[in-house]
């Protein structure tokens, strides 16, 4: 599991690097990502999901990808969430790639 901290109302983005499995970057080029919020960290479905953001391929032969929120979707009361990335291969193969809490910290500016 792998934690995420943004403060509230912030809308940079969150950036993976995926890696294969000797560790080296995987070219990603083509695949799509999709990360979900969620208030719980098992949910039985996604009526209570707080967003789902479509990952960009910043770096594909490289292995990055960013996830950014928008104004509104950033703009959550900060307590802990949940969240997970899945990626789809250019095969349509899906994998869970990173899960973890998505920690929401209260701003100072409004």
């Amino acid at each position: 599991m792998n934690d995420i901290k943004r403060p509230r109302g912030d809308t940079y983005a969150d950036i993976l690097h995926i890696k294969d499995a000797k560790g080296k970057p995987l070219d990603i080029s083509g695949f799509t990502f999709k990360m979900t919020v969620d208030p719980s960290n098992a949910p039985e479905d996604n009526q209570n999901n707080l967003y789902t953001l479509t990952g960009t391929v910043a770096d594909g032969p490289n292995g990055v990808v960013q996830f950014a929120p928008s104004l509104i979707q950033a703009d959550q009361t900060p307590k802990t969430y949940y969240y997970d990335v899945q990626m789809t291969d250019l095969s349509g193969r899906v994998t869970t790639i990173t899960s973890g809490r998505y920690i929401y910290t209260q701003d100072i500016t409004k």
